[in-house]
């Protein structure tokens, strides 16, 4: 292949004005341009203290990967001098444009990262001709850069939440600060040892400092709390009490359905999610579906309005009058004889402190939530990551608190 060469550009010049160093030629091999520079200074900037150090006679050619020109893979190619400092350094100067032993520019790093936060590792890679491993890394690298340590933040009020990350009942617990919006903290698994690990590396200060924590009815994280955090204030989730009544209600349905006849479980039939769903949700279709089966089933009627009326005390805004019908629906639920209901009435008196303190402050999980759901968008993009490290970094990028 013949391989062509081009005189002294202005314009290169300007491109490929890098510090220490100027473009002193180009070759074009096709699909692939190599530039080359020549050093302009005597002297080099120590890595340790960024003092001007004299060069030494060591030194080595090295090529690394530049941003594209047009379609073509640029390369550049230089002298890496050795240097010895004053301050006792021994090894290779810093260079503005490059990392240490990286085989890329950092203008092309930094594109590349870009890019991975919005496309999978594979498209980067096909699209700019690069190895998926060089592409992680590089993401890696830069998405460790934005983060915020534990150590610049002192959460107030957090939310504590489990995700599946894998099929087998493998969680990862997620914790969030709820003033910043992010989350700050990712444990494997969602025993109390896990959150103790987040606690230790918060320090006994900062612990003592967390006023509000909401969290599901999760004995294991109620204990690490109670443990470390003596000021908190534990709030329960009303999305995860929710939850329960409509399990509760589930079960109704379907021991209905399996005593109805034949004739009954036609109008049974497709209805789960109407009978779930909040009747202010509900469009008119689906409310005559719901009332003409509600009149073939008392058990099942007594069922959903019981689950109305939680869902309507879960949203009043005076405490007092909350607790009042709370107590009032109680009681309604123990006449009612509904057993999977009357299980969810313990659970109810177990946690009801966590419930008031619901009504206190009315602060749910409903973010994490979302964040839940985001993190299943990034497992998907990736088919899965096998590499638990990055899962983490890439849940940090999406969801987490990252400085700009």
């Amino acid at each position: 292949m013949k391989t062509k060469r081009y005189k002294y550009s202005k314009l290169f010049r300007d491109i490929y004005n890098f510090l220490g160093f100027v473009y002193s030629q180009i070759i074009d091999n096709g699909d692939v341009v190599h530039f080359f520079l020549r050093r302009t200074r005597k002297r080099a900037i120590c890595p340790r203290c960024n003092r001007r150090t004299p060069l030494t006679y060591e030194s080595y050619k090295r090529t690394i990967r530049d941003l594209n020109l047009s379609s073509k893979q640029c390369y550049v190619t230089f002298f890496e001098n050795k240097i010895r400092c004053k301050c006792g350094f021994r090894g290779y100067e810093k260079l503005a444009f490059t990392r240490p032993y990286a085989r890329c520019t950092i203008r092309f790093e930094e594109f590349i990262a870009s890019l991975c936060k919005k496309m999978t590792l594979s498209d980067v890679c096909e699209l700019f001709g690069i190895n998926w491993k060089t592409a992680k890394e590089i993401d890696k690298y830069y998405i460790k850069q934005q983060m915020t340590n534990l150590n610049h933040i002192t959460p107030r009020r957090i939310g504590i939440d489990e995700i599946a990350y894998e099929k087998g009942h493998k969680y990862l617990t997620i914790v969030r600060d709820l003033d910043l919006n992010g989350v700050i903290w990712i444990g494997i698994d969602r025993k109390e040892e896990t959150l103790n690990r987040f606690f230790r590396e918060l320090g006994i200060f900062k612990c003592h400092q967390i006023k509000i924590a909401v969290v599901d009815m999760w004995d294991p994280y109620l204990a690490s709390l109670n443990k470390h955090c003596p000021n908190v204030d534990i709030v329960v989730d009303k999305f995860h009490l929710i939850k329960m009544i409509l399990n509760a209600l589930d079960k109704v349905r379907k021991v209905e359905f399996a005593q109805a006849s034949d004739e009954e479980r036609l109008y049974m039939k497709k209805k789960r999610f109407v009978i779930l769903k909040r009747n202010m949700n509900l469009n008119d279709k689906q409310k005559e579906g719901l009332t003409e089966l509600m009149d073939r089933n008392e058990i099942l009627y007594k069922a959903y309005l019981l689950k109305e009326q939680i869902s309507d005390i879960l949203d009043e805004d005076n405490v007092t009058s909350a607790l009042d019908r709370l107590s009032h629906w109680t009681k309604n639920v123990y006449d009612s004889g509904i057993k999977p209901l009357i299980k969810c009435i313990k659970t109810i008196r177990k946690y009801y402190y966590g419930i008031y303190n619901y009504f206190r402050y009315k602060l749910t999980n409903a973010q994490s939530e979302g964040f839940n759901n985001k993190i299943n968008i990034v497992k998907r993009k990736a088919y899965g990551y096998w590499d638990l490290e990055y899962f983490f970094l890439k849940i940090f990028q999406a969801c987490g608190v990252m400085r700009r």
